[in-house]
């Protein structure tokens, strides 16, 4: 696996839900000093846990490096490598990211990056919760700090990624920061990669 993950972020805590550990920043620190019941409500409001909470699976085996499983050649097509990495990049910041202002073109986003069962029901979620969202002023930025292609070739990819999440709505003063480190799937369809599926790690 070709990878350029930060060591920060090598951790492999779970919650007790079997949900990814969550890594909070100094903006997140000031969130666990509020009451409980307001950091609960802000958990909601925020589309990437809705769409990680139902979406994410348990952890999914997944590809080991070749010389750990004892094979000759490896996994990872160096002529789908960049193409695979981007699109998992990008596609999960369009995935994960929203404003309410402009909540509709974050809804065709999702159309334009994800397919199957993944874009459903992210569609699904975005669009239940939309008015709630808009009346929250609910905001949503993902960053990618790590990332890592386990497998790729032309017809499929498998990448690994560590997103930070900042999160702002009404429901609290303070921006939370949250880290997530996750698996992508993503398909070639029509000459185009998308993303498939998600799970924790």
């Amino acid at each position: 696996m070709t990878q350029d993950i930060g060591t920060a972020d090598e951790t492999s805590r779970t919650t007790a839900t079997g949900l990814p550990a969550e890594d909070t920043t100094e903006d997140g620190k000031a969130d666990d000093q509020r009451p409980a019941s307001r950091r609960r409500l802000s958990v909601p409001l925020v589309p990437v846990l809705a769409v990680l909470l139902v979406l994410l699976l348990a952890a999914a085996t997944w590809l080991a490096l070749p010389w750990f499983r004892g094979d000759d050649e490896s996994p990872v097509r160096t002529d789908s490598y960049v193409e695979v990495l981007q699109a998992a990049r990008s596609g999960i910041v369009d995935l994960t990211s929203f404003d309410a202002v402009t909540i509709d073109d974050d809804i065709e986003q999702v159309r334009r990056v994800a397919t199957g069962d993944l874009r459903d029901e992210s569609l699904a979620q975005l669009q239940d919760r939309r008015q709630e969202l808009v009346d929250a002023q609910a905001v949503v930025q993902t960053e990618v700090v790590g990332a890592g292609v386990v497998s790729a070739d032309e017809d499929s990819g498998t990448v690994l990624l560590v997103i930070q999440s900042t999160q702002q709505s009404t429901a609290g003063p303070q921006a939370q920061v949250l880290r997530y480190r996750i698996q992508v799937e993503l398909v070639r369809q029509d000459g185009r990669w998308l993303l498939s599926g998600i799970s924790g790690r």
